[in-house]
């Protein structure tokens, strides 16, 4: 009867330490599929921010805050919510153009200060200039691994790093990978 007992209490063990190693293995698989989220966002920031700037320079809506609070949206109709939620778009969106200034002002500082401009450049290069925007992803790698003196997997490994950096001082602790 000791052997069972002895059988029964390992196999409890056994599936306590599986259930919580599998429970561990689920909350990394979360974590790691939160920061390749940030890193997409940050990405997507970057390739649309040359649009977003356009759009906040060709938007129409100029009421000023006073003229929101004046307004009673309660007793407005369909078209006047709507108006109102193209205004507070181009509001999250002129915070949001101003956060990823602020961090590419940042970005650039720290890569000055350490050394490394080439990084920042890439960024500046594949994301910031207009000429470049239309191109095709590929080329426009190319050209720009041709302008800094360095091979295209730099320019992607250098991308990557200057993304990373970035998704931190957008999206702040949630852009970090923390361990856990």
């Amino acid at each position: 009867m000791g052997g069972k007992k002895f059988g029964t209490v390992n196999i409890q063990e056994i599936a306590l330490a599986a259930a919580v190693e599998a429970l561990k293995l689920q909350k990394d698989a979360e974590r790691d599929k939160a920061r390749k989220n940030r890193f997409h966002n940050t990405e997507l920031l970057l390739k649309k921010y040359l649009s977003l700037i356009k759009h906040l320079e060709l938007a129409q809506d100029k009421a000023s805050d006073e003229d929101l609070k004046e307004y009673n949206f309660e007793e407005s109709d369909m078209e006047d919510v709507t108006i109102y939620a193209i205004r507070r778009g181009r509001i999250r969106t002129l915070i949001m153009v101003m956060q990823v200034e602020i961090s590419l002002t940042e970005l650039r500082t720290k890569m000055i200060e350490k050394g490394q401009p080439e990084k920042y450049l890439v960024i500046d290069k594949l994301y910031l200039d207009p000429a470049k925007s239309l191109m095709p992803w590929t080329e426009r790698n190319r050209l720009v691994a041709a302008e800094l003196r360095c091979g295209e997997t730099s320019v992607w490994k250098w991308k990557n790093e200057m993304v990373e950096e970035l998704s931190v001082m957008i999206f702040g602790v949630d852009g970090m990978r923390l361990a856990p």
